[in-house]
């Protein structure tokens, strides 16, 4: 794995593929520091579009990035549109950077991704990248004797416990695809290097008290070990199954704020948005911010002590209608249709799971959080996305 991984960097050196290699830097620091994760991410753009003019190059690595790209742009454009629309050039200009800008990833981030041999080197570096952070955050602890929780990651990332959980969650992903299809031998050694680390993995959703995440493994596991079980392996799932829900059960216990009002919070604000919605179903409204328009509501309906919380959607979903309408959730939409025209009898039993596990962990977090409004969430998603699109795309390397 790992000379693998040391044959593909020296490759991209002797080709000079410089933004590749910073690309790969940006996604190792990307739980490590938003802020360096960002300025390695705008550097390896500027670099590829050096690279492009100088070796006259296509821009895209394959059809579908393209696609994809094409898709994100429309719908960046048509934010801006009708931004402009609704308001006026000033005023969408003011907030272009803080609103609408991070949006732009949809058509710039496909453009960062080789072909699928070489995109495995981006996975590494990404998962190396948040084992990192939790060592760091570890070892932060340990010297300043503080409380190994989801404080110290903000205090020293500034990065919330949702997100890295999402980021573990990949990784366990990947993890249990080895595992149950057995596509591919592993030595001992690499095996029991996974183990434990997933082992950590759980351990920190443990800590965290991320009740997403404990909810997300669950349905990876029965997603990926239901459509491998035989009489002869029952027993082992079945045992794996009981840990699980032991843990689970464990967990429970231990919250401080159980699922019902955690979700009954959310519940509350989604009510806000659903009726923002309704009241511009079409094209959404972008004459005030999010949290505005949502405080706005609260005041509306009495609900003060909801008015100063700053609080957004907390549903990617009810804000993508509230914010862009139906015209802009069909957009978003065209982008599920390209990754599944992709998709063939020929692609790999193994791809298609690690796609569904995906796809699990980003609707689920998206059931939730706005992911799509902050660095750690939007660059999570178009990355991985772009990421099995090549991966279905390139299926026979």
């Amino acid at each position: 794995m790992f000379k693998e991984a040391v044959l593909l960097i020296k490759e991209a050196v002797s080709k000079k593929d410089f933004s590749f290699l910073m690309f790969t830097l940006s996604l190792f620091l990307l739980s490590i520091s938003i802020n360096l994760s960002t300025f390695t991410f705008i550097a390896s753009l500027v670099l590829k579009l050096i690279q492009t003019g100088l070796k006259k190059q296509p821009l895209f690595e394959t059809k579908a990035l393209k696609n994809a790209a094409i898709i994100g742009f429309i719908f960046f454009s048509y934010i801006v549109i009708n931004s402009i629309i609704q308001t006026n050039y000033s005023i969408t200009f003011h907030y272009f950077e803080k609103y609408y800008m991070h949006f732009a990833l949809f058509f710039l981030t496909p453009i960062l991704l080789k072909r699928k041999k070489e995109n495995a080197l981006l996975l590494l570096s990404f998962i190396i990248g948040s084992f990192t952070a939790i060592t760091i955050v570890f070892i932060y602890s340990i010297v300043n004797e503080a409380h190994f929780g989801k404080q110290a990651f903000i205090d020293v990332l500034d990065i919330h416990h949702t997100y890295l959980s999402m980021y573990l969650l990949v990784f366990i992903n990947c993890f249990m695809v080895l595992m149950f299809t057995k596509e591919k031998k592993l030595n001992n050694v690499v095996k029991l290097t996974l183990i434990v680390l997933c082992i950590i993995s759980v351990a920190i959703f443990y800590i965290l008290g991320s009740k997403v995440s404990m909810l997300i493994l669950l349905l990876l596991f029965l997603l990926h070990s239901l459509p491998e079980l035989s009489k002869k392996n029952t027993p082992m799932y079945i045992g794996l199954l009981s840990i699980i829900l032991i843990i689970l059960l464990s967990f429970n216990n231990k919250l401080s704020v159980s699922y019902e009002k955690a979700l009954d919070f959310r519940i509350q604000v989604w009510e806000m948005s659903f009726n923002s919605f309704e009241s511009n179903p079409i094209f959404g409204d972008l004459s005030l911010s999010e949290k505005d328009i949502l405080n706005f509501n609260h005041y509306l309906n009495g609900k003060y002590y909801f008015i100063d919380s700053d609080l957004n959607s907390h549903n990617q979903y009810l804000s993508t209608l509230m914010r862009f309408g139906v015209v802009g959730l069909f957009i978003l939409f065209l982008f599920v249709i390209n990754i599944f025209r992709k998709t063939s009898k020929k692609t790999s039993k193994r791809t298609v799971r690690e796609v569904l596990g995906f796809l699990v962990i980003s609707l689920t977090v998206c059931y939730i959080e706005n992911i799509l409004d902050r660095h750690h969430g939007i660059v999570f998603i178009t990355f991985f996305y772009n990421y099995y699109l090549v991966a279905i795309e390139n299926n026979d390397e």
